[in-house]
């Protein structure tokens, strides 16, 4: 997770505030299996809600919102 988070450093569009590490341990806990279950299995959710779910999160969460992408 460290090296796709330093990838993702990389590109300029992280916010400041996030160290590499922090961006790691953030993917790295919300792409674990016990989301997804939580999330399809036990409340019913599709694949592509949760999908779209995940990404939207980690854009919030990661991204600097003034950064173009």
């Amino acid at each position: 997770m460290r090296r796709l988070a330093a990838d993702l450093v990389s590109t300029g569009a992280t916010r400041t505030d996030l160290t590499v590490e922090e961006i790691a341990d953030i993917v790295w806990t919300m792409n674990s299996s016990e989301y997804y279950s939580m999330l399809v299995t036990s409340r019913g959710w599709t694949s592509d809600r949760f999908s779209n779910w995940l990404h939207d999160a980690w854009c919030r969460l990661l991204l600097d919102p003034t950064h173009a992408v």
